[in-house]
């Protein structure tokens, strides 16, 4: 009775109650999807290329160049300098906290379910239970596993947990993921909210089940071969995307989908003209500007491309408005984040860039103290700043034409006779708008 007496007071800013399902691909950068046509030989993506035929392509998102901190930012709307998760989670040390607030405790007081598949990676054991952690920040329903599939689990073999209850199966981990989802949204009879983590593509590199992919996968142990294996991973994924769509029935037509990645593609497997050395884990566009396409009932005008600056902390108020709330009214009074709602976008094909500049981080250990690396970075429409070390008297930075230079080949500040005066301007507005961020946190 207290729910449906919340979800009726809600009634003068509910708009059109519709689903929102988050799919998060794991290691999958802007060159390994078809319809971005980024990278020389991306994996074969039918499915999400659909959603981008049908919905809004962002060219310029940027997420973290690691998977936590990112995951952190979409559930929180919030930077790791204000969470704490500037680097991945490990088994000890410091993991995402319960003081703060996530889009399952956000969407509590109205009709919608809330539920949780897949990869998690925002706890350990030394807060709280690792294995229920998704549960205890809000989540109603909790189906996957915690963390990275690491030795002796495989994507055939691994630990699958619902809601705190563990047992080993040999369930393909995409397949099962997409089961879990479909087997809850099955029994929902009002709307609901979804964040499907796939492990996929993340490491271990492996053969998926022959019906998922069309790749001609070599007979060598995937590491040694890597990118045939990780393409196959990938398209496994679209495929069982696929899947979960068909399966939504009559629930797909008022469920708007968000499909990105986590950070850009592996160094091991990425390909020109991306480079190893601007893959994941640095802060090149190639390890932080990664796929985004939003698609469903809110998507006016489909098959767009936008070229406004966007972050994945974004997608927090944008959630909570296409699932028909105005965030103004869900959110506690002098809520600080960090997300700018999307949906202008999507509504309006004419939309003017809402963000002047856009932020990614990388730093550890997590937590609060001192931090023994240290990588932030910042651009606006054209310039790129990258701002390295952990003592503010030595700071290093690197400064990019990111129109001239995509790929970030050419170090502005270190080419003969240095910037030129526009540039000295427009990289002295990074420098100070950066500055100014951090000292809000």
């Amino acid at each position: 009775m207290g729910r449906l007496l919340l979800a009726l007071s809600l009634c003068a800013f509910v708009h059109a109650q519709n689903n929102v399902l988050i799919v998060l691909l794991d290691d999958v950068g802007v060159d390994m999807v078809g319809c971005y046509a980024e990278g020389v030989h991306p994996a074969h993506t039918p499915v999400i290329d659909g959603l981008a035929s049908q919905g809004v392509l962002f060219r310029n998102a940027w997420s973290n160049p690691c998977c936590s901190p990112t995951r952190a930012t979409i559930l929180t709307g919030r930077y790791g300098f204000r969470t704490g998760i500037g680097f991945v989670i490990s088994d000890g040390g410091y993991d995402l906290q319960f003081d703060e607030l996530l889009l399952p405790e956000v969407f509590a007081p109205t009709p919608h379910s809330t539920a949780v598949f897949g990869k998690w990676h925002l706890s350990n054991s030394v807060d709280g239970d690792r294995h229920i952690h998704p549960n205890l920040s809000g989540f109603e329903q909790w189906m996957g596993y915690y963390h990275n599939f690491r030795k002796p689990l495989t994507y055939d073999w691994w630990i699958h947990t619902t809601n705190g209850l563990l047992n080993y199966t040999g369930d393909y981990a995409t397949t099962r993921e997409v089961d879990d989802f479909l087997g809850w949204q099955a029994v929902q009879s009002g709307p609901w909210f979804a964040y499907l983590a796939f492990h996929a593509a993340h490491e271990p590199f492996h053969a998926p089940p022959d019906h998922l992919h069309t790749e001609s996968l070599p007979d060598v142990d995937p590491r040694v071969q890597p990118k045939p294996f990780y393409r196959a991973a990938i398209e496994a994924a679209d495929t069982e995307l696929g899947r979960l769509l068909a399966g939504l029935g009559p629930d797909l037509a008022k469920t708007n989908v968000i499909v990105l990645g986590d950070n850009g593609t592996i160094g091991t497997v990425s390909t020109p003209p991306f480079e190893p050395s601007h893959a994941k884990l640095t802060p090149y566009e190639g390890g932080i500007n990664v796929p985004l396409i939003i698609s469903g009932p809110a998507v006016s005008s489909g098959g767009r491309e936008v070229d406004a600056l966007v972050n994945t902390t974004d997608l927090f108020t944008t959630a909570i408005e296409l699932a028909g709330y105005d965030p103004r009214q869900l959110l506690p009074p002098g809520h600080v984040h960090d997300s700018v709602s999307l949906l202008p976008y999507l509504k309006d094909p004419t939309q003017e860039p809402i963000r002047t500049w856009v932020f990614a981080e990388m730093w550890k250990p997590n937590g609060p103290g001192h931090h023994n690396l240290d990588l932030r970075m910042l651009r606006d429409d054209r310039y790129k700043i990258i701002r390295r070390g952990t003592d503010p008297s030595q700071y290093a930075y690197e400064f990019y034409d990111l129109v001239a230079d995509p790929f970030e080949k050419v170090d502005i500040l270190q080419q003969a006779g240095g910037p030129n005066p526009m540039e000295q301007v427009r990289f002295d507005a990074l420098k100070y708008a950066l500055a100014k961020l951090l000292a809000s946190g």
